[in-house]
């Protein structure tokens, strides 16, 4: 299957945790999708996509996913997105048919654009924290299950980022300088 992301999972260090093996091993390229915007969640350090008329949203094309990798992934986006057929403009331009995990309507926008470099900048070591937490619970409940204690998976993760950090500091204050 091939799917276009424009969020998190462009991430090589999020993706190969969710998914369980390298973006390497997969035949990867950047693509565009038109019509849309990318926008934040309210309350959330990931996007949604919004219909716009102007849009145009880059992001990664990934083609060879497994069955497996595939059950993987829908539990990461659990009932908040589901799967949606897209064509994307490649760099030649060329348009190829493509899926995209789109907002199901459960999440709310929070009326601000998202980027990548910026959460990878900002949010991303403490986004990993979360999803290890959230994916250690894969193959153990349902999806269903499993987001009903995303609040407490994330509140759990965010004390130990903040513990990390906090040693890291007093660890900094004590060197000899």
């Amino acid at each position: 299957m091939r799917l276009f992301f424009f969020g998190t999972l462009q991430d090589p260090d999020l993706f190969a945790l969710v998914i369980g093996r390298p973006m390497t091993e997969f035949t990867t390229q950047p693509a565009s999708l038109l019509g849309r915007q990318r926008r934040k969640v309210k309350g959330e350090s990931y996007p949604i996509l919004v219909p716009h008329p102007d849009g145009r949203v880059d992001g990664l094309l990934v083609d060879g996913f497994t069955e497996a990798e595939m059950d993987r992934m829908q539990f990461f986006e659990s009932d908040d997105y589901a799967l949606e057929a897209v064509t994307v403009a490649l760099a030649d331009g060329s348009r190829i048919e493509a899926r995209i995990y789109a907002s199901t309507g459960a999440l709310e926008d929070a009326g601000e654009p998202w980027h990548l470099e910026a959460w990878q900048a900002t949010e991303k070591p403490r986004t990993l924290l979360h999803h290890e937490a959230y994916m250690s619970l894969y193959g153990k409940m349902s999806s269903a299950e499993a987001a009903l204690r995303w609040p407490e998976v994330k509140a759990q993760a965010d004390r130990r980022y903040a513990e990390a950090r906090a040693e890291r500091h007093f660890a900094e204050r004590r060197r000899p300088r």
